[in-house]
């Protein structure tokens, strides 16, 4: 479970920026909050902006710290070890996101000192009744600063630091060899390929309980959703029908190697008959439903937080409503998982669908660098806050929240400056 991630001197994101899931004290929609040791926090957080703002750099930035950690358990044994941990779908996962890790520094390009100053990452989360922060500094792959710290039973202590010249490390991790320690890996990740400690271990369950799903590749999609879908196809097909979708079954035909050959939606009829279609037969959008509520059910049931850039693409307003009401209704989200997406739709922008501190915004400042901020906290040029019976899809939309979605000024595109 998060509370909060910081990032900075990391692409459009010059200084830190930080997305907040710990809740405001607001009479908003209580009943969808967290409830962890007393403390509210946010099922989901939705980052709204122009094109080029900044929005996907921060799904970017926390999946980024996700495979610095990961990297190495994926490259080692370890992984092998932890396969029954993590299963097939959370493998398949990470390597096709390693694959996509840029090779080329992500610092902020629009300043030629920052090519020599850290990418900075701060990460404050919960695993259990365990609660860490994790802080990252590197300059390519030169770490600068790794720390961990715990709090247990509200007591804070250190569980390792490091810098260029130094690490300390807790009681429970003395006697470990660091000396021949590849300096360019994580030492959070260096001890779990090595060491089973318990503090470590819950650290890195963490990230592994992080899922991003793209839509740009379907060929990866189609891996990742089979095995949800064979294990729990009643109630997908359930929660696809209350969406308005007359898919009442989903088929999936296989080679003789074990190999898929073909997946077919049943669609029942007005008239009770049944017909079959290939799923690429399928509009976009519905083979988007299929292919991520039966990931979201089975992430939810285990507690993931999902990161998903442009979850309103292909899909229809109140289908995507219907996709943040799986985080928001704690009949369906019965324990502490999370969702941080990035979105044009206005229509979920919206007193009906979101908190105040769940709407978020990232645009391009007076000085070509992208800020973050929530609407809670957002102010006016009178001094005051938005008020929660605004309709602040139409304040966006006039640029009263900052974030303009307008073209600043019409272009003759004919003639140049």
């Amino acid at each position: 479970m998060i509370y909060e991630f910081s990032f900075g001197n990391y692409r459009s994101y010059r200084d830190e920026a930080t997305i907040d899931f710990t809740a405001k004290p607001i009479n908003e929609f209580e009943n969808s909050l967290l409830t962890i040791d007393e403390e509210n926090l946010l099922p989901v957080c939705a980052i709204y902006g122009p094109n080029g703002g900044g929005k996907s750099s921060v799904i970017m930035a926390l999946n980024e710290l996700r495979l610095i950690v990961m990297q190495p358990l994926i490259q080692l044994a370890f992984m092998k070890k932890k396969n029954e941990e993590l299963g097939e779908t959370s493998i398949s996962q990470l390597k096709e996101g390693l694959a996509d890790r840029h090779t080329s520094s992500s610092y902020y390009k629009f300043d030629e000192q920052c090519k020599y100053k850290p990418t900075k990452f701060d990460l404050l989360f919960q695993v259990d009744e365990y609660k860490y922060r994790y802080e990252f500094e590197s300059v390519d792959e030169d770490i600068i600063t790794e720390n961990l710290y715990l709090e247990i039973d509200k007591k804070a202590r250190i569980v390792f630091e490091r810098d260029k010249e130094n690490v300390s490390l807790c009681e429970e991790l003395e006697g470990i060899d660091i000396e021949n320690m590849n300096e360019s890996l994580p030492l959070l990740s260096y001890i779990a390929m090595f060491k089973n400690i318990d503090i470590i271990d819950r650290a890195i369950s963490f990230f592994m309980q992080i899922k991003v799903l793209n839509y740009d590749k379907p060929n990866a999609d189609r891996k990742l959703f089979v095995n949800q879908i064979e294990g729990d196809k009643a109630r997908l097909c359930n929660v696809i029908q209350s969406m308005g979708i007359d898919i009442c079954d989903i088929e999936i035909e296989y080679k003789e190697d074990g190999s898929i050959n073909e997946i077919y939606t049943i669609h029942k009829l007005s008239t009770g008959e049944r017909k079959k279609l290939r799923l690429s037969e399928e509009s976009g959008g519905t083979k988007k439903i299929i292919s991520i509520i039966p990931i979201l059910l089975d992430g939810i049931e285990r507690n993931c937080l999902f990161l998903i850039d442009e979850l309103d693409a292909k899909l229809h307003p109140l289908l995507l409503r219907k996709i943040i009401e799986l985080f928001t209704d704690r009949t369906i989200n019965k324990g502490t998982a999370q969702l941080l997406f990035t979105s044009h739709d206005l229509t979920t922008m919206s007193k009906d669908v979101l908190r105040r501190d769940e709407i978020w915004f990232s645009a391009i400042n007076g000085y070509d660098e992208s800020v973050l901020y929530s609407l809670v906290d957002f102010r006016k040029e009178s001094g005051s806050k938005p008020r929660n019976d605004e309709n602040y899809s139409k304040q966006y939309m006039e640029g009263r929240y900052g974030a303009d979605p307008y073209f600043k000024k019409l272009i003759n595109w004919e003639v140049a400056d």
